[in-house]
């Protein structure tokens, strides 16, 4: 048996159940036996000593006598001692000896011990003798009872709820190990299980437990029954978790606003930066505090951290997009919105037609989605012959013509991909009749570029003079086809409707998804980084709510369907894994079916993330926001205050949570939460740390650089393996 926690969280293989009372305060006996609940005899001088005995607080229950060991009448003598006893007598070291097993008891409240009605009377005799003496109503200790009825008044009870037993198995490797089941084999009526509560060291095995010094924790707070403290000394338990617990899994971090949601997102992201395992990590930032230091930070923000690369030089962890970015600021910051009349990036400007004009019910507008939907890449018109192309890339000249109307006719670069498209000479006549330009065919194959020249936007002038006067250049095209066939006419038709808030006008928001320095689709852009382990984070703290929330549908279903599609090409053990940070779920998780048909990304990433290795960690104060099914998939919950009875009455249907639902609505301590991992056995009232300087070096390898300096250089002792 181990003599000390020296390590703290040791092995599970070294520890024993006396380790779990090194050092630990006896604060009483079990008189009242059950599987569930048990009450727990003690006394105002122990719990003193143990700097008290709070609701929520952890106790271990060692029995003291099992098998066929007889108690004989001079032990029962000796045995019961009160407080204030003998100088000489020193009671027994519970460390000695081993035993088969321990109960872990969790303070629920106090009760009713036999003599209650008694003990009662004479607590009221003698407060009452106390404050009325001659003192005039002034106590005084004086004042107080005899020492023998204050021995006898000093006893009372405690309901405890029996969270399970610590009892040995073995492992693989047929070692034997301390372990914890959430349940109990039996009880002994008189099997005097006398009660200690764990010194710090412990206490941090305990709420660690499984995590172990040989799985790498990391630090999540310090084990804290109430905000009030009044005996303390100083010393902490901390609660650590494993990593793995988080990685590929559904996390809740549920509270009200200003209550640490943040700080909790940010440890649980900087912990598995830190991972040896390659995570991809994106985060949605709404208020720039995930990139950027603020005043909570303390000089330190996930944006701020750097690691040594395999060059040695010092590099930052993240890339971080936002709206505002140029492309030429620095390496970290990219603009988020990319170039919508570039070619590479059709399937991004489809995506942002659907969800511009997905719900409007005119029947041109759903014509035009229509065809936008089927608009070929130039993948697909390489696969095409003659005619059929030739009709291919009329239509895509002609989209592309009613997104440069809406994005601005001005606005198209001078270093636009020219489009040339073949056209006959008796409908190039009647178009520069109508026209202020003067088209012409050039090039080797005798067709009409399109595009920027001389200033003009003739990409623009040509189609919208085909749309005025489609119906002379079908009559006037010597075929005995259209030349404007049904497709071309839907595109050609946003053109001919007028108004700032019809035709081409209903696509006028195009303007602020566009960046015309941006050719790469930043959706592929970010997917890639994620794949080779990358940390991004995603600014949305300044832009239109309605851009931001298309921007960030258009993100995760990128991902998703990646993801979908390596899943069904690809063995599941090369699938990248990826974590997605969502702050304010609710307003993400309102919806499971949209007017246009689609189904919400983010519930599809909520249900169906875990299958394709993606992990969530999501924070909302909205319990009920979130579907019950998602709430069922979630590994890990950490709940701080709430405020609303049905939220917390909702959040009782999980775990034990619903034994905690007077702290989590009255103790409303910034980072005061309740811990349940995934691997964890049972809630832990946990003060969590702050996401700072002092973390950053005792859990990362990571330096933490300010204006050109670091004031925290990296640390190669945590540096992955």
């Amino acid at each position: 048996m181990c003599s000390s926690l020296e390590d703290d969280l040791s092995p599970r293989t070294d520890m024993r159940i006396g380790d779990l009372l090194v050092e630990s305060h006896h604060v009483g006996g079990v008189f009242s036996p059950g599987h569930e609940h048990c009450k727990v005899l003690t006394n105002d001088k122990w719990t003193q000593d143990a700097g008290g005995l709070p609701r929520h607080s952890l106790l271990i229950a060692r029995p003291l006598l099992e098998g066929d060991e007889i108690v004989s009448e001079e032990d029962v003598h000796t045995g019961h001692r009160l407080p204030e006893s003998d100088p000489g007598y020193a009671p027994p070291d519970p460390t000695d000896t081993d035993a088969t097993h321990a109960l872990l008891l969790r303070v629920s409240d106090t009760t009713d011990i036999p003599q209650e009605g008694r003990l009662q009377t004479n607590r009221y005799d003698a407060i009452q003798e106390a404050i009325t003496g001659e003192g005039g109503g002034t106590a005084s200790p004086e004042d107080f009872v005899d020492v023998l009825t204050r021995r006898q008044i000093q006893y009372s009870g405690v309901e405890a709820k029996i969270l399970g037993t610590f009892y040995y198995d073995t492992n693989e490797d047929d070692e034997q190990r301390l372990s914890f089941s959430s349940d109990v084999q039996t009880f002994f009526s008189a099997g005097h299980y006398v009660v200690h509560k764990p010194d710090h060291a412990a206490l941090q095995w305990i709420a660690s437990y499984p995590t172990t010094a040989d799985t790498k924790p990391v630090k999540l707070g310090d084990v804290q029954y109430t905000t009030t403290d009044i005996w303390g000394d100083g010393a902490s338990a901390g609660m650590y978790f494993d990593v793995e617990e988080f990685i590929g899994a559904k996390t809740a971090v549920f509270g009200m606003t200003r209550k640490g949601k943040s700080n909790t997102m940010k440890i649980i992201a900087g912990a598995i930066e830190a991972h040896d395992e390659s995570i991809g990590q994106l985060i949605f930032d709404p208020s720039g505090e995930y990139a950027y230091v603020n005043d909570q930070d303390e000089e330190c923000a996930l944006g701020e951290l750097h690691a040594q690369g395999d060059d040695g030089d010092l590099e930052a962890i993240s890339t971080v997009y936002k709206f505002a970015a140029q492309e030429d600021e620095t390496d970290r910051y990219k603009p988020l919105r990319t170039n919508l009349l570039a070619r590479s990036n059709l399937d991004v400007v489809k995506n942002y037609v659907r969800m511009e004009l997905g719900n409007d019910s005119a029947t041109y507008t759903e014509n035009f989605v229509t065809v936008s939907n089927n608009i070929p890449s130039e993948d697909d018109l390489e696969d095409m012959d003659g005619g059929q192309q030739t009709r291919a890339e009329w239509l895509r000249s002609a989209y592309y013509a009613v997104i440069s109307r809406a994005i601005g006719t001005d606005d198209l670069p001078d270093d636009f991909e020219t489009m040339w498209i073949s056209v006959r000479d008796e409908v190039l006549e009647i178009v520069n009749d109508n026209s202020h330009l003067d088209y012409e065919k050039k090039g080797p194959s005798d067709d009409v570029p399109l595009g920027k020249w001389d200033g003009e936007n003739t990409l623009v002038e040509f189609w919208s003079t085909v749309a005025a006067n489609t119906s002379d250049i079908n009559d006037a095209y010597p075929e005995d086809r259209d030349w404007v066939n049904d497709d071309l006419d839907n595109v050609l038709e946003m053109f001919r409707t007028a108004g700032s808030q019809s035709g081409f006008g209903k696509l006028r928001r195009l303007q602020d998804y566009h960046n015309p320095a941006r050719e790469v689709n930043v959706a592929e852009e970010i997917y890639d980084l994620l794949t080779d382990g990358e940390l991004v984070v995603v600014d949305i703290s300044n832009g239109l709510e309605e851009v931001i929330t298309a921007e960030k549908e258009r993100l995760v279903r990128y991902i998703l369907n990646q993801s979908m599609d390596r899943f069904r090409s690809t063995d599941e053990d090369e699938l990248p894994k990826i974590q997605i940070y969502l702050e304010e779920a609710h307003q993400h998780f309102d919806e499971y079916g949209r007017d246009d048909g689609e189904m919400n990304p983010f519930v599809t990433l909520a249900k169906e993330g875990a299958k394709f290795k993606i992990g969530m960690a999501y924070a909302t104060q909205e319990v009920t926001s979130v579907d019950p099914r998602v709430r069922a998939n979630t590994a890990n919950w950490i709940v701080t205050h709430l405020n609303s009875e049905k939220e917390i009455n909702e959040l009782g249907k999980y775990y034990n949570y619903d034994d905690f639902e007077n702290s989590i609505r009255n103790v409303e301590t910034v980072g005061y939460s309740r811990v349940k991992t995934y691997k964890g056995e049972y809630i832990v009232p946990v003060q969590i740390s702050l996401f700072d300087t002092d973390w950053v070096k005792a859990n990362t390898p990571f330096g933490v650089k300010k204006d050109d300096e670091f004031i925290v250089e990296p640390n190669s002792s945590r540096q992955a393996d």
